[in-house]
């Protein structure tokens, strides 16, 4: 601890008077050096040359009430308003299904048992030792899943079949 505090003298007084390395009257002066603009200098001039002709074309296209090749280009690659009416049609009715759910959910109280976060643990013990019976069959229950699942899924076939839009909700 002494040791430490008797350094700290020296070395503050070294930090406080440091030389002067860049002074500004050095006897060597570095030799001139050819510098030119750069690729990013030639590429800037450029962008606002080119945006000058753009405008300068455009502008004489508008001055003789014809449409522009870059409107004509716009017109050509935007899609049908029918198209966009469609989109924002299933849009609105998947967020109003999904708005609906959100308010079931959430207006359902929580559940009288505590959600595990791994069930698969109730089943990692020993084999050993365990009593006829503990264990109920549900391969019943498998069974009715399995058979409403392919039910919904002939239904929804059907459905694609008549050529009518499909929900992920239906």
């Amino acid at each position: 601890m002494f040791a430490a505090r008797r350094s700290v003298a020296p070395v503050r007084q070294l930090l406080r008077h440091q030389p002067r390395r860049f002074d500004s009257h050095a006897a060597h002066h570095a030799a001139p050096v050819n510098e030119s603009f750069g690729r990013s200098f030639y590429v800037t001039v450029g962008t606002f040359a080119f945006g000058y002709v753009l405008y300068r074309i455009h502008k004489s296209y508008v001055d003789s009430d014809s449409t522009s090749f870059i409107s004509n280009l716009i017109a050509k690659w935007t899609p049908d308003e029918k198209i966009f009416e469609e989109r924002n049609a299933v849009h609105t009715v998947l967020m109003e299904k999904a708005a609906h759910d959100r308010h079931l959910f959430e207006s359902q109280g929580g559940g009288p048992s505590i959600q595990l976060r791994t069930p698969e643990l109730l089943n990692s013990g020993s084999q050993m030792n365990v009593t006829p019976g503990f264990r109920p069959d549900i391969s019943a229950v498998a069974a009715h899943y399995e058979r409403q699942n392919q039910q919904l899924e002939e239904a929804r076939v059907a459905r694609m079949k008549d050529g009518k839009v499909v929900s992920p909700y239906e």
